[in-house]
């Protein structure tokens, strides 16, 4: 008989978002995300990085739309708008709540465990924590505290 703890105890599933970029993925834990929405115009501003599209008005919030392509591989193609927009949430304090990134396609859900992810051993961009296979497929992982760091010197100031 199994009882609650032994339960508990188990290897469990994640629940995860395979997001589409130019040339790969993403693969990001599903609450590191906000919202998921199609692309919506956003405001251009002379003076953002490269790798930031412009600035998105998001429930009240001024919200950087970044090209993750761009930041990760410097010398990656010119900005091109998306299909759709991921919000995502911040994982660490101060600085803007929220970060947006462009992506090319719909992301989908996927069920992790343990033993789904193998580690490649790929040269990793700059903005990359990790690059995985799942199955047939290959993601990056992104490092979300450089992603964060990048986005914080942003100035949003300017939006308004």
């Amino acid at each position: 008989m199994t009882t609650a703890a032994q339960v508990a105890q188990e290897p469990s599933e994640l629940t995860c978002v395979l997001i589409p970029l130019r040339g790969g993925q993403l693969l990001l834990p599903s609450v590191c995300i906000a919202e998921i929405m199609p692309w919506r115009r956003i405001k251009v501003l002379e003076g953002l990085p490269d790798w930031c599209l412009g600035l998105l008005g998001w429930r009240g919030e001024t919200v950087p739309v970044m090209r993750f392509e761009r930041i990760n591989q410097p010398r990656a193609e010119g900005p091109a708008p998306g299909r759709c927009l991921v919000v995502m949430n911040r994982t660490g304090g101060g600085g803007l709540p929220f970060y947006a990134l462009a992506a090319e396609g719909l992301p989908r859900l996927v069920q992790l465990s343990e033993g789904d992810l193998h580690e490649q051993d790929d040269r990793l961009g700059r903005a990359e924590a990790r690059i995985v296979r799942l199955g047939a497929e290959t993601a990056s992982i992104p490092n979300l505290h450089f992603l964060e760091e990048q986005v914080a010197g942003v100035g949003v100031a300017q939006s308004r």
